[in-house]
């Protein structure tokens, strides 16, 4: 008799030992919620001693928002078994699985719970969620063709700008575009500010290279009046004054004088300015989108630039590759063109095959811009409804049929040298092969030197 009552006193320290130490939190309730006995698992999870959870109900616990909801509560309200996630005052989630016990009868005398710790897991899963959806948008951003106010792309290179573009956009910072002449920089400027919170207010351009210098310095930031003969009297407002609350897009920044420079500097750090003709600065609030085809470290290590004023401009500086680094753009970008001047000029031309072949060989100098004026002038001059070969410019012909046994460099090299000298025979002016190329003065004046 003795033995048989020391192993029932070693059985339930067995059984007490398996209860406090299991890894679950386990609770057991009357039918009335009021807890009749916890481990310290199940006790941690409410935030409360064991102690203190003893003298207890689970619905006023409930109600109090120490867990919600409640497993036990549930379980007594429906009379089966439940398995719900609960989250507790301590902020921290379990898996809760309870049950209810019956007598004999049939009444429901016991419920009876087991808990397990999730927070660990749910806060990996809320992770690896963020970075699922950090990934899902980059993809869509970058992998996938791009199209945002207007612009499209299907190469990586562009893509990748186009990212750049909508995250520096929300951010209202200063913003240095860089690129070739003609590869779009004042759209990339339009829609920085399309999708700014300032797409409401005003988005002016100034080219600082085709004003005379004796008038950059009024149009960018006015005169008081009397200031000059022939003036208006009242003085004139800025463009820097006209466009606050907006924003300005200075266009070839690398041309600005280099004296005003540094009243541009000040405007940038201070968000001041002082009209020509008065000492009162007055505060505005623009945003400066900037751009250049220059190469502005190679411009201060000259002289001709600020080096303070560059690394000012260049906190934010996005990149626009030319058209030759993302050949998938070309047709995409023909198709657009060819689509809107037809219904510009109510046509319906088409560019054959070899057209098209071409234009994908083509090395696009003047970008963009040349591309679209192109088309433009093939969907106005040419009379039949498909594009051919002879319909090209001459240099694009040439450039399609070149000498078996002529290296790629040496082809290109013969073709652009005959092209530019038979055009500066026939126009005697690098303006004027500038226009026909469609490509920037300073582009043919370059290529006139190396060839004749």
């Amino acid at each position: 008799m003795m033995e048989n009552l020391e192993e029932l006193q070693q059985l339930n320290k067995e059984l007490e030992n398996i209860f406090e130490y299991s890894f679950e939190g386990i609770l057991l309730t009357d039918a009335e919620a009021n807890i009749l006995k916890l481990n310290k698992v199940s006790a941690s999870f409410m935030g409360l001693s064991r102690e203190e959870a003893l003298t207890k109900n689970i619905k006023k616990l409930e109600e109090e928002g120490f867990f919600s909801p409640s497993a036990v509560v549930k379980v007594i309200e429906k009379g089966h078994p439940i398995e719900i996630i609960q989250k507790g005052i301590n902020g921290r989630y379990v898996y809760a699985r309870a049950k209810p016990i019956y007598d004999d009868q049939g009444n429901m005398i016991r419920v009876i719970s087991f808990t397990r710790d999730l927070t660990e897991i749910m806060a990996l899963r809320q992770l690896v969620e963020e970075m699922e959806d950090e990934l899902n948008q980059y993809k869509r951003n970058v992998h996938h063709e791009s199209n945002i106010e207007g612009i499209i792309s299907r190469s990586e290179e562009m893509k990748k700008t186009l990212y750049q573009v909508r995250k520096i956009a929300t951010i209202n910072s200063d913003v240095l575009l860089l690129g070739e002449t003609g590869v779009g920089k004042s759209e990339i400027a339009k829609v920085i500010h399309q999708l700014s919170d300032r797409k409401e207010q005003p988005f002016y351009i100034i080219n600082c290279a085709t004003l005379p210098e004796s008038l950059i310095e009024v149009e960018l930031f006015g005169y008081t009046g009397g200031m000059f003969t022939g003036g208006n009297p009242d003085g004139k407002k800025g463009i820097f004054e006209i466009a606050n609350g907006g924003t300005l897009f200075l266009d070839e920044i690398g041309e600005l004088p280099i004296h005003l420079q540094a009243r541009l500097l000040h405007v940038l750090q201070e968000k001041q300015f002082r009209p020509v003709g008065t000492l009162t600065q007055l505060d505005i609030d623009v945003r400066v989108i900037s751009a250049t085809n220059q190469d502005l470290k190679k411009s201060v290590e000259e002289g001709t630039f600020r080096r303070d004023l560059y690394h000012r401009l260049n906190i934010f500086p996005i990149t626009i590759p030319p058209l030759k680094d993302r050949k998938e753009d070309i047709m995409v970008l023909t198709h657009r063109f060819l689509e809107q001047h037809n219904k510009t000029y109510n046509k319906q031309v088409r560019l054959s095959p070899k057209v098209l072949e071409t234009f994908l060989s083509y090395e696009w100098e003047g970008n963009v811009r040349e591309l679209r004026n192109l088309i433009e002038r093939l969907v106005v001059i040419v009379d039949d409804p498909i594009v051919k070969m002879q319909d090209l410019p001459e240099h694009m012909q040439t450039i399609v049929h070149p000498k078996k046994d002529m290296t790629l460099p040496e082809i290109l090299n013969q073709v652009e040298k005959n092209i530019i000298t038979e055009m500066y025979e026939e126009e005697g002016s690098s303006y004027k092969v500038a226009e026909r190329l469609g490509i920037s003065q300073s582009a043919a004046s370059r290529k006139i030197k190396k060839y004749i």
